[in-house]
Parts: structure tokens; sequence; C-alpha cells
């Protein structure tokens, strides 16, 4: 399944989302359904996870409210655009590494999340097509 497609359909301008993740096209990029071993990994409350050019989404998410999945592509295109920029290994260690850190430095699973950087970026520009 195409991001582009769905988020075109959801009435999102898709030019201006090219504009702040530059240079990832939408089109471009895949979204599969997670398997039922990767959503256990995954634990609650993930809904999905980018890897490179390739979303995979809880089947729930894919299959559900189009307006709330359109801001989840939006959220995970921004990780595309991290992977771009940063590579495979300098992606992995920065969100690894400042999730760590925040756990180390006594937050929570979830706070330790919601503060990594490459997170709090996404969640950002997200909030912009709300």
């Amino acid at each position: 399944m195409n991001a582009g497609r769905i988020l075109t359909a959801s009435g999102v301008d898709i030019d201006e989302l090219r504009g702040l993740i530059h240079p990832i096209r939408p089109e471009q990029v895949w979204l599969r359904s997670a398997s039922p071993l990767m959503m256990r990994i995954w634990g609650p409350g993930i809904q999905a996870m980018t890897v490179a050019r390739w979303i995979f989404v809880d089947p729930r998410a894919l299959n559900g409210d189009r307006a709330r999945l359109s801001l989840l592509i939006i959220h995970e295109l921004v990780h595309v655009r991290q992977w771009s920029d940063l590579g495979v290994l300098g992606f992995l260690s920065r969100y690894l590494g400042d999730y760590l850190r925040g756990r180390r430095d006594g937050l929570s699973h979830r706070d330790s999340y919601m503060a990594i950087p490459l997170e709090i970026e996404a969640r950002h520009l997200q909030s912009r097509f709300q």
C-alpha cells in the first residue's frame, strides 16, 4: 500500500508535506501490515514502526479511521526522512541511545520514549496536519 495514496485520499496537502520531509516522497514509501510476531515484540500502544523506507502498521490501524491513519503515516514519514538523513547506524544509535539515557536518568518507559528528540520532531510535524 502506498503512503501517498492514503494521504491524498484523506485530503492531506501532499505538496506541503513533501516540503517538510524533503527529499522523501510519500508515494515512494510503502506500508505493510505488521505481522503478529512484530506486534508481540512492540508491546501495547505501538501502532507502527519505520524501517528505512518501509512502514509496518498494526492491521487494526490500517483498516481503521483514515484520518487517524493519515496522521500516523505523517509521523512515520518523518522517521523515514530521519533514517535517510542519519543512515541505519546513525538513526538506531541516536534513537536507542536517547531512550536508554532517559531510562538511566530515571524516566519511565513512556516518558523516556516521549523525550526522544527524533520522536519529538515527528510529533511536532504531525501536529501541523491535525
